[in-house]
């Protein structure tokens, strides 16, 4: 991400603590130690997570929808 806005940087932060709980869930800190469906599920956690506080965001009006490009696509 390249120059992340207040909400992209709001939206880090919360899903910051949620891949601590994971880990926390499964007594893992170490990544490397990780397997794959751990790592995959850490992933989708932290995505996951990111991605509902932009949208919790953008449901309380606070980051404006994106531009429409050419054929209706963001």
């Amino acid at each position: 991400m390249v120059d992340p806005d207040e909400h992209e940087i709001a939206a880090i932060a919360a899903a910051s603590p949620m891949a601590g709980e994971y880990l926390e869930s499964i007594g893992k800190t170490d990544l490397a130690a990780l397997t794959e469906a751990e790592w995959l599920t850490l992933l989708e956690v932290i995505i996951t997570a990111y991605q509902d506080e932009l949208a919790r965001l953008l449901d309380q009006g606070r980051h404006p929808a994106p531009p429409l490009a050419a054929g209706g696509r963001p």
